[in-house]
């Protein structure tokens, strides 16, 4: 992550970045990961009460369960992966819940709203071996084991499931799946290098739609190698078509050490992105989707319940090699590396059966960063009132720069209640979003070399 805008000339430099289309990448976090530092042996030993005194603070919980395996790794992926065809799924999840096991001596029951398995690709996995990771979580976190929680999540990659395997998915209790598609444009795909089936295209989204699941995504991204107007706006048309309730499209994101970097590929230009961003939000929009985010277009029950969970400041307690844990007093890591993906792995295998923590870094948040992270995050549609409630403090009069600035350049509309971003200022939000970075968190992110 490179910080666009300068915090000592927010108001002096917006306006240029935002005439000069600058971008900034995708905020989908606050603390991003590259503030993330190893923690040393004292707080290494506390993360246990900090996790636990987090827990107490509510009474609902967000669990994630990070699969990093997948069949091979795509030239833009910068996430935890594995890559390969035999690893020992049935000894990971048994890991996995290990760990979980351990996790939950910490705390009292709770109502599980949401349950998302992530990757990596974690529809790799047998259904029984879902069905048993979703039982046990349930079992040991959950006041009422026997419900399943209303957003109930897997990530899927369409090549490696059927219908037969979509059904299986469903009856395991299974409500939402994310399809990462990415782009429906035969050329793009294999640009990726992805080996996708023909029986893993749209064919495959229509049997989704019709196996029951409450809720369909379909992931796409913008800025591709070789990607044009045409393909991009091809991709959109033909998802649009089968009209599933859920659509995100991100704008690609390059960092080193992946396919891409190797193969010297470097980002296409702002003005580019920005106007792929609009031929989405337009097409979308006129197709009766309503826009949730600059990222996520949706219908029909559409949505994305734990990112907003995590974006509301509730408590996302993450499980497995990689996963991450959004909490009151802290975000923490299991192991991340794009370099030596498997030593991560198996360190975090090694560390949860000798009975330590599987955290090994993250950042440690104070009263001042979780006002940021409220505001940096939620830009679009701020509640004045929930952030007086939940924090305090009041965005407007604490960031009062950083708003006349959003206010005189076109970006976002005041009110006593809300404030919400324009149509333009929506467009830009994350690059208004990291003008509320902290000086430390600026200063992490500068530091930070990648050399993971």
């Amino acid at each position: 992550m490179r910080i666009v805008v300068d915090r000592s000339s927010v108001r002096s430099r917006l306006a240029g970045l935002v005439a000069a289309n600058a971008r900034a990448d995708y905020v989908y976090s606050y603390p991003p990961r590259q503030s993330y530092r190893v923690f040393g042996e004292s707080t290494a030993a506390a993360v246990p009460e900090l996790v636990a005194r987090s827990l107490r603070r509510f009474e609902d919980l967000n669990l994630y369960v990070h699969v990093p395996f997948c069949r091979q790794i795509c030239r833009f992926c910068n996430l935890y992966a594995v890559a390969g065809a035999n690893n020992d799924l049935d000894g990971y999840v048994d890991t996995v819940l290990e760990e979980a096991a351990g996790l939950a001596r910490l705390t009292d029951r709770k109502t599980v709203t949401t349950l998302y398995i992530g990757g990596g690709t974690p529809s790799v996995l047998a259904a029984g071996q879902l069905e048993r990771l979703i039982r046990f979580l349930l079992d040991r976190f959950s006041d009422r084991p026997d419900r399943l929680p209303p957003e109930t999540a897997l990530e899927v990659d369409p090549a490696t499931v059927d219908l037969g395997k979509l059904r299986d998915l469903r009856a395991v209790g299974i409500n939402r799946i994310n399809l990462g598609y990415q782009s429906l444009v035969d050329g793009e795909v294999r640009g990726l290098g992805r080996r996708r089936p023909d029986s893993a295209g749209l064919a495959l989204l229509e049997q989704a739609l019709g196996v029951g699941f409450g809720n369909v995504c379909v992931d796409l991204i913008y800025g591709l190698a070789g990607q044009t107007d045409e393909g991009w706006e091809q991709s959109l048309l033909r998802v649009i078509a089968l009209a599933p309730p859920t659509v995100c499209a991100y704008a690609l994101t390059l960092r080193p050490f992946t396919g891409y970097s190797r193969l010297g590929y470097s980002a296409v230009d702002g003005a580019t992105l920005y106007r792929r961003y609009e031929m989405a939000n337009r097409l979308l929009q006129d197709a009766g989707y309503r826009q949730e985010t600059h990222v996520r277009w949706v219908r029909d029950g559409g949505g994305y319940r734990q990112k907003a969970n995590h974006w509301g400041l509730r408590n996302v307690l993450g499980v497995g090699a990689g996963a991450r844990s959004y909490l009151w007093e802290a975000d923490l890591r299991n192991g991340y590396s794009v370099r030596s993906r498997s030593a991560t792995l198996r360190s975090y295998v090694d560390r949860v059966r000798s009975g330590d923590i599987a955290v090994t870094d993250g950042f440690l948040m104070t009263d001042d960063e979780r006002r940021r992270k409220a505001t940096a995050l939620n830009l679009m549609a701020l509640d004045r009132t929930w952030t007086r409630e939940t924090l305090a403090f009041d965005p407007v009069e604490r960031f009062a720069e950083e708003f006349a600035a959003f206010t005189e350049s076109g970006l976002c509309e005041t009110g006593p209640r809300h404030v919400t971003l324009t149509d333009k200022g929506v467009k830009y939000r994350d690059l208004l979003s990291q003008t509320l970075f902290s000086r430390e968190v600026r200063t992490r992110v500068a530091e930070f070399n990648y050399d993971e």
